[in-house]
């Protein structure tokens, strides 16, 4: 976070971190790309928590990192559709699906690959 590749964002409810949300700058011919992570509590979901995570972590990003991001990178497992749902609203467009490329529950999932222009 001191060199500026990194932001977090995380939320409490009393001393229980209940969800986060990050963006880290790639390197080389990739620094203008910051990869997203988010991870919201199962009890915590559908209070509108990983929306406001995301907004305020891609805030954080324009304003603090350097150089400026160009585009946000994610990755979501093709069965949470919720979650894509979410990032489409946040402007975030389908670019490539890998097939099998998760492990999750005994089973090989495919990989949605996300990306926003910013």
């Amino acid at each position: 976070m001191r060199k500026k590749k990194k932001v977090f964002c995380i939320a409490k409810d009393k001393k229980k971190i209940v969800g986060i949300a990050n963006i880290e700058m790639m390197g080389l011919r990739e620094s203008h790309v910051g990869i997203l992570g988010i991870s919201v509590r199962k009890e915590y979901r559908g209070m509108g928590l990983g929306k406001y995570l995301m907004k305020e972590v891609l805030n954080l990003a324009k304003r603090k990192l350097k150089p400026k991001p160009k585009i946000i990178r994610l990755s979501v497992f093709s069965t949470n559709q919720i979650a894509q749902n979410l990032y489409r609203k946040l402007g975030f467009k389908a670019v490539a699906k890998i097939p099998k490329q998760i492990q999750y529950k005994g089973k090989l999932i495919a990989e949605v690959i996300m990306i926003k222009e910013i």
